[in-house]
């Protein structure tokens, strides 16, 4: 998603040309309706059957968790679940809030929890990430409005988990349809803060907002925008063009060039968001590619102090502040993240130094594999490369090219952008970059054993521990670098207020857009 050249002149150019009132903006606000554009179509509202990362937007308005993590806080405060009680290592009991009705008028109970989670954990229920779930053994009724989980295992994230992903579904309709998949698209009733109108792939999805919605709590407001609409507008030249023209309220950028279009007209706001979203660059270090200069760990860190990411992060990431400084994978807003070193200081001298001293005075080829929405950050570090020496060569490849490489051992160094998933917790990442399978870059059976102790034990300040070790190997190995956070960055009418965002894979929520 980039405008460059002619297209950002053409931008401008309509953006000079577009009338500088606000009367599309008024317009809109006297209909109640934000219009937000989506580069994918939305086939399914249920992220189950639709696990895009914009599609996080609209679960979180149609469907609700049992309890919702606060991150200022860093605690779970009730959502449907009014309390809950973990009577041992692998069993919570939640008890439901007894004034929560469907959309369609039916009255939430425990039959519907449990009914979701026993149909998430069936080997028969096909969809995506179906590990997220793996560690429940069953749900139980206990009562009417008591629900008991238990686990096959200790899981220290469980109420991560349930807060982040567990959407509770209306038993009366799912277990009626032959074709699960169809639920999302036709018969999606939740207990959120909107209602789904319509889902249609062509002309998008509606949000009406709900008649009454008693669990609203500074963790999940209630909704105040009557209507919110979907668009499916797959480039970023066609939204700009929208929201310049009046077609479009709320449009998601990712480069500094995009935003750059309306840095003057006085009608649109900016809103960067700090979530969870890292961009990194990893190695492969267990020598999985052939480039077996990688292994050596004296490469590695003069790669790593071959990069300046302050100035990196200021000139490629978009929005109107500074990137969010870290020196591991992970955010303080997550749970159990901690770490005692830093990565080797940005030293150009050094690394030519620490590259003569392992045997390569006159550098050597490295390919460097970037996503799209990585592409410019991966420019970017590979000009840092060329200046110690390293011949970089980027390769920009889509989802299903790097899941073949990855596959087949071929991926020498990735620049990526990465969200942990939803997931408020450091186990995710420590889980996608360094857990056993082909991800794996390090192959380091020390961050294995650290990773499995910590995912056995409930107590905090182990698993903060634990994890810290694990984040100061990753920096003394130099087996990965995190360049900054990277915030997701909206533009939107200067009458809208877009929340403060959330840590969901999409960063806004609807229930949050305020008119001022």
């Amino acid at each position: 998603m980039h405008i460059r050249g002619p297209q950002a002149r053409l931008l401008a150019g309509i953006l000079v040309s577009t009338f500088i009132g606000t009367g599309a903006a008024t317009a809109q606000k006297a209909k109640d309706t934000v219009r937000i554009g989506f580069y994918e179509p939305i086939g399914s509202v249920l992220v189950y059957d639709d696990p895009q990362p914009q599609n996080a937007f609209t679960p979180g308005a149609a469907f609700d968790t049992l309890i919702c993590y606060a991150p200022d806080s860093k605690s779970f405060v009730p959502s449907l679940a009014k309390a809950w009680r973990q009577p041992d290592d692998k069993t919570l009991e939640f008890d439901l809030r007894d004034d929560v009705k469907f959309h369609d008028g039916v009255v939430l109970t425990a039959e519907d929890v449990a009914y979701t989670l026993n149909w998430l954990i069936d080997p028969a229920s096909p969809y995506r990430f179906k590990e997220n779930f793996s560690w429940v053994k069953e749900a139980v009724v206990v009562s009417p409005l008591t629900v008991r989980i238990t686990f096959r295992e200790v899981n220290p994230t469980a109420l991560a988990r349930l807060a982040s992903s567990l959407y509770i579904l209306p038993k009366h309709v799912h277990a009626a349809l032959a074709d699960k998949s169809t639920f999302g698209r036709r018969t999606p009733i939740g207990t959120g803060p909107y209602r789904i109108d319509s889902v249609d792939i062509a002309k998008g999805v509606t949000l009406t907002r709900a008649a009454a919605y008693p669990q609203a709590s500074p963790c999940k407001p209630a909704a105040t925008v009557g209507r919110v609409v979907g668009l499916p507008m797959p480039d970023v030249q066609t939204q700009a063009a929208q929201l310049l023209t009046g077609g479009l309220d709320v449009m998601r950028i990712s480069t500094r060039e995009a935003g750059e279009t309306f840095e003057h007209d006085k009608r649109f706001v900016m809103t960067s968001i700090d979530g969870m979203m890292v961009q990194y660059i990893s190695f492969d270090a267990a020598n999985r590619s052939g480039n077996k200069i990688l292994s050596d760990v004296r490469v590695r860190r003069a790669l790593v102090q071959a990069i300046d990411r302050q100035a990196i992060a200021t000139s490629v990431t978009p929005g109107q502040k500074p990137p969010l400084k870290t020196d591991a994978l992970c955010f303080p807003v997550q749970i159990a993240c901690a770490w005692n070193t830093t990565p080797p200081p940005f030293d150009r001298a050094a690394a030519k130094k620490l590259l003569a001293e392992a045997g390569y005075p006159n550098g050597f080829d490295l390919e460097l594999t970037a996503f799209a929405s990585a592409a410019q950050l991966a420019e970017a570090i590979a000009g840092e490369f060329h200046k110690i020496g390293v011949r970089t060569k980027v390769s920009p490849v889509t989802l299903a090219a790097y899941r073949q490489k990855q596959r087949d051992g071929k991926l020498q160094a990735v620049v990526a952008l990465w969200t942990s998933g939803g997931l408020p917790d450091s186990s995710s990442t420590v889980d996608f970059l360094f857990g056993k399978g082909p991800r794996d870059f390090a192959r380091d059976d020390q961050i294995h054993q650290l990773a499995d102790d910590a995912m056995r034990t409930n107590d905090e300040a182990k698993r903060k521990a634990l994890y810290a070790k694990i984040y100061d190997r990753v920096n003394e190995q130099a087996y990965a670098l995190p360049i900054s956070g990277r915030p997701d960055v909206f533009v939107h009418l200067n009458e809208l207020d877009i929340g403060p965002g959330s840590l969901s894979p999409y960063s806004i929520e609807a229930n949050e857009f305020r008119w001022k």
